[in-house]
């Protein structure tokens, strides 16, 4: 690479116009939860009826693609000009398993011996590529696909393939995911990334650890609500009562100086964490979700 060309690569600067995260039971845009009704039982079938969706060839895709192409229904949901066809947009796609998940479907079907009766449909998906085949037939996307596999979700990785996918003249954005699914477990984080500043998150290694992570960090927010409302007595509150972005203290929960004692006292029981005083817990304990971040980053436990 030209020296000029090196420099303008590494002062390149991507920016986050919106992300999703997608698991067996909980779907989530920028942070915000997706409600999703309960009629099938299947979670991803669940997920497409309530966004109203019409494309009936979703019912003949493999879950991995289910998955991927549900992701991007919620990038792009708002997107008005969204089926106008364009060639400037690229589809990156991570995962550790590969299509495994049919591979293994498909297997089971050519080795039933007499019963020999493998089905096309099943093979078409033993791609992982595929998941990006459907996302771009589906959004009318003509630009660059691609498809790795690595051991675990690699945020540096992830970085470097992404901003090369820009040195392409071609390429103004790029839809970029770790969409894994394997034996009925599913996770999916996909970020629509543009070299835009006006979107104001940006593309960052550590971003990218943090949207992965994010199914940990809904946890570690549950298992928060339910230790406060033990610690502190909340007879009357139950977790989802509690937002995650609530104030703990004052018009939200409306938790005191005592409160905050018995606060200090769980972060280093539970997380090792030690905080001075309270008035140390002042911005830690803003709202549930700052807690989790600043345990997230400073547990010891």
């Amino acid at each position: 690479m030209p020296r000029y060309c090196l420099r303008k690569f590494k002062r390149m600067e991507l920016f986050i116009r919106t992300y999703c995260h997608i698991t067996d039971k909980t779907a989530s845009v920028n942070g915000q939860k997706v409600p999703v009704s309960t009629e099938d039982g299947r979670f991803l079938a669940d997920l497409y009826r309530t966004l109203k969706i019409d494309y009936p060839k979703f019912f003949k895709m493999d879950n991995l693609s289910k998955l991927g192409f549900l992701a991007a229904e919620l990038i792009f949901k708002d997107n008005k000009t969204r089926f106008t066809p364009r060639e400037d947009l690229a589809i990156i796609c991570f995962n550790r398993s590969s299509s495994l998940d049919t591979d293994v479907t498909y297997q089971n079907m050519i080795q039933q011996g007499d019963n020999y009766f493998p089905s096309p449909s099943v093979f078409v998906y033993t791609l992982p590529n595929i998941v990006t085949a459907e996302i771009a037939i589906r959004n009318k996307l003509f630009g660059e696909t691609s498809f790795y596999l690595s051991e675990q979700p690699n945020a540096e990785e992830i970085f470097r393939t992404v901003k090369n996918a820009f040195q392409d003249k071609t390429t103004s954005s790029a839809l970029v995911a770790w969409v894994e699914y394997f034996e009925n477990t599913s996770k999916a984080v996909m970020m629509l990334v543009e070299p835009d500043k006006k979107w104001g998150i940006p593309f960052t290694i550590n971003q990218i650890v943090t949207y992965i992570n994010q199914e940990k960090m809904d946890e570690l927010i549950l298992k928060l609500k339910q230790e406060i409302i033990e610690v502190l007595n909340l007879e009357d509150v139950k977790p989802e009562d509690i937002a995650d972005d609530s104030p703990l203290f004052g018009e939200g929960l409306g938790l005191d100086s005592i409160d905050a004692l018995e606060l200090i006292v769980l972060m280093e029981k539970s997380y090792g964490i030690k905080l001075k005083d309270a008035s140390q817990g002042r911005e830690i304990f803003k709202s549930v979700k700052v807690m989790a971040a600043y345990i997230q980053e400073n547990r010891t436990k």
